[in-house]
């Protein structure tokens, strides 16, 4: 067995476990309301056991908590299952906006805890461009954390794909803390996966704006 990972390999590995890691956060957090709202339930079915008037507004709220619950984690759920399905596929036809809006899920988390609202702008057209979803998934993982590393709190990134004169590219705006030296603060494997699917990354300081060029 070799002892180490090619510079791919790690940092597909660590994106797989942050994002792995994040969500089971997610889930035990809806876990934990849940089970709140039903000690609720216990409460107000004991009280009412006990000849008390069951409060309609305190069991209603309950109620919305368990559907919005339930919800949010049916939206988790299928995140983690279009993430987990993206390693099947080496080649495929891949929306770029609908990547970014996974991606931009996968990572709201991490967003929230640095004070960052995360938004996907929908292009005016489809976007469509063949090459490997999972590396791309990481390589624009890799570009949002830097962002964060490069935003204010209160900041709000944007993304949108766009394809212009037959180029295809994925844009990040509002990354208050650009500079020209960008890639050398970029996480460790980034370069690689440029290679790796042929992009290229470009820095428009004055925009505020990252730039990953696919074709």
């Amino acid at each position: 067995m070799h002892s180490e990972y090619d510079s791919i390999g790690e940092a597909g590995l660590r994106f797989f476990g942050k994002v792995s890691a994040s969500i089971a956060h997610e889930i035990k957090n809806v876990l934990a309301i849940i089970n709140e709202n039903a000690g609720l339930l216990e409460d107000l079915t004991c009280a009412a056991q006990k000849g008390a008037a069951i409060d309609p507004e305190r069991l209603n709220k309950a109620c919305r908590q368990f559907n919005k619950q339930i919800h949010r984690a049916d939206h988790i759920v299928k995140n983690m299952s279009c993430f987990a399905h993206s390693v099947d596929t080496f080649n495929a036809q891949v929306n770029l906006h609908e990547l970014a809006v996974l991606v931009a899920d996968l990572a709201g988390r991490l967003a929230a805890m640095r004070k960052l609202t995360l938004v996907v702008e929908p292009p005016e057209i489809p976007v469509i461009i063949k090459n490997n979803p999972f590396l791309l998934q990481n390589l624009v993982w890799l570009c949002l954390e830097f962002t964060f590393s490069a935003t204010g709190e209160g900041g709000v990134l944007r993304l949108m794909a766009e394809k212009h004169d037959g180029r295809i590219s994925l844009l990040i705006s509002g990354i208050d803390g650009l500079t020209e030296d960008f890639s050398a603060r970029m996480p460790d494997g980034h370069a690689d996966l440029l290679e790796a699917i042929g992009a290229r990354l470009i820095a428009d300081t004055n925009k505020k704006q990252l730039t990953l060029l696919l074709n």
